[in-house]
């Protein structure tokens, strides 16, 4: 059972593009309750409920700060601006290995009930999107922490682009793809470059009860990437290498997002311990040094099969 550490071992790339299916939420927080309430809740009592369905294959929560548009130079006709009402304090991303995983999941009761009325206790507005199999790609990642918990280990954003309004979706999937993710993902200081193609917003993928999903702008996003540097002025070069120009007349925004922290449910088909205890307790069990707690036989009899994840739903098909 992985308790969150990194591994050199492991391919954390390949273990994200085994990966087809993909959905991204945007979250805004409650205005009525504080943003740290309402970001503990997500990781140690809603994020426990993904945890004990099989189907998923990765779960991870992303904390993100306001929009930084200090961080690029000047380009003329490209925006890097966005109202803060419109700004997301959370990205859940979620990743199946099948089709077949999404509707076992989304079968479930959890998934089906208990988890979409549990978003009105922290959620004040939230957009989801499915993205369609082998559209997302993990380009490079020398990070190789599958289970990250806590702040990353440098600086990290999610940056989110606004498409001109001439563009298809297919054709700036495409621009965003081969145009600026592989050539980012070259640069010698990208430690990490996720791209996550998105389809037209129209409403969201993931009813909440309770929950607004109109999206709180006109600027929708039709792609992000997951980008973690060496350190933050690599973002201007990677504009500079880009071709600003073709950028401006593909793109109308760019928001980024810094990823103030990572907390990992479920890696490679199962939950980590984070996804079982709730962070709290993996904290208090490696202060205490109780290397008992990390067995197979505790966690098993703890959590039965919630503890296998995608190996339970392979024995009950």
């Amino acid at each position: 059972m992985d308790t969150g550490s990194s591994s050199e071992a492991v391919d954390t790339a390949a273990l994200e593009n085994a990966a087809g299916p993909a959905v991204t939420s945007f979250c805004w927080w409650r205005g009525d309750l504080p943003q740290d309430v309402c970001e503990d809740y997500w990781r140690d009592v809603h994020g426990f409920m993904f945890a004990r369905v099989a189907g998923l294959w990765q779960y991870r929560q992303l904390r993100l700060d306001a929009n930084r548009p200090d961080l690029w130079p000047a380009v003329q006709g490209l925006s890097f601006d966005g109202p803060g009402v419109a700004q997301p304090q959370g990205i859940p991303h979620g990743l199946f290995l099948s089709e077949a995983d999404l509707a076992a999941f989304g079968n479930h009761p959890l998934p089906k009930e208990a988890i979409p009325n549990d978003a009105r206790n922290f959620i004040g507005r939230i957009g989801a999107l499915l993205s369609p199999a082998t559209r997302g790609r993990t380009l490079i990642d020398r990070i190789n922490d599958p289970a990250m918990q806590g702040p990353p280990p440098m600086p990290a954003f999610v940056l989110c682009f606004v498409p001109r309004t001439h563009a298809s979706p297919e054709e700036f999937h495409r621009y965003l793809i081969e145009h600026v993710a592989h050539p980012w993902s070259e640069h010698r200081d990208v430690q990490r470059l996720r791209v996550e193609p998105l389809p037209p917003y129209e409403q969201s993928a993931m009813r909440s009860p309770g929950v607004a999903h109109r999206w709180p702008s006109d600027e929708t996003y039709l792609g992000w990437i997951e980008l973690a540097v060496r350190n933050e002025n690599v973002l201007g070069e990677l504009l500079a290498g880009s071709g600003a120009d073709g950028l401006a007349r593909q793109i109308k925004a760019v928001h980024t997002y810094p990823i103030r922290e990572v907390y990992t449910i479920i890696s490679a088909g199962r939950p980590t311990e984070v996804g079982l205890r709730g962070y709290p307790a993996v904290q208090t069990i490696a202060a205490a040094g109780a290397g008992n707690q990390h067995s197979r036989e505790v966690l098993d009899l703890l959590f039965g099969d919630a503890a296998h994840g995608l190996d339970q739903l392979r024995r009950h098909t």
